[in-house]
């Protein structure tokens, strides 16, 4: 069965992890989906979330032909709650730290939580995405994994696969009757 590459462009803290996972379930090797990547890694993937590739989604849509696209979201208050907890759990303590320091400051335009600029990040986000595939609606699929528990029923018709016998991977599940899996984390470091 011919996969589509597949990438989730949605802000991190979205279901990200959730979303990797799934794609494994699928059949999509697990060596060739990263969580979060580093640039260099993107030409050797077949999917792949969160702000790693967040950033360089024209990239990997010029790079990757025929790929879909996944715009994970949640609401903006539920997703500033998670940010902030994250930024303070996670903070960057070194001007070494070049690659989350990159990456937020690409995406958030600060380092540290800043409420304001992250509410004008996620909209800026949003508004770009919409635009650009704005003449390419199905290219693009919009799902609330965390919230709306958004699953198999949106993502499998989209790929044109069907819905495995597995249930869709709710990581860091936080909405009722969702269910936990074991983590799955192709983490390559940084943010």
């Amino acid at each position: 069965m011919i996969r589509p590459p597949c990438w989730a462009i949605g802000l991190g803290r979205t279901g990200t992890n959730s979303f990797c996972e799934a794609l494994t379930l699928l059949g999509y090797d697990r060596a060739r989906v990263a969580h979060n990547p580093r640039f260099e890694q993107l030409r050797e993937l077949e999917g792949g979330a969160d702000n790693g590739v967040t950033l360089f989604y024209k990239y990997l849509d010029y790079k990757f032909p025929g790929s879909k696209f996944v715009l994970l979201w949640r609401s903006l208050e539920t997703w500033l709650k998670s940010c902030e907890y994250v930024s303070a759990k996670h903070p960057v303590n070194s001007l070494d730290a070049d690659i989350p320091i990159m990456r937020r400051m690409l995406i958030y335009e600060t380092v540290g939580f800043d409420r304001k600029k992250f509410i004008a990040a996620y909209h800026r986000h949003h508004e770009d995405v919409d635009r650009y595939f704005a003449s390419r609606p199905n290219d693009l699929l919009k799902m609330n994994i965390v919230e709306e528990g958004d699953g198999w029923e949106k993502l499998c018709p989209f790929l044109g696969l069907s819905i495995p016998p597995s249930p869709f991977p709710y990581l860091h599940a936080q909405f009722p009757g969702a269910g936990r899996t074991q983590m799955y984390h192709n983490y390559s470091g940084g943010d």
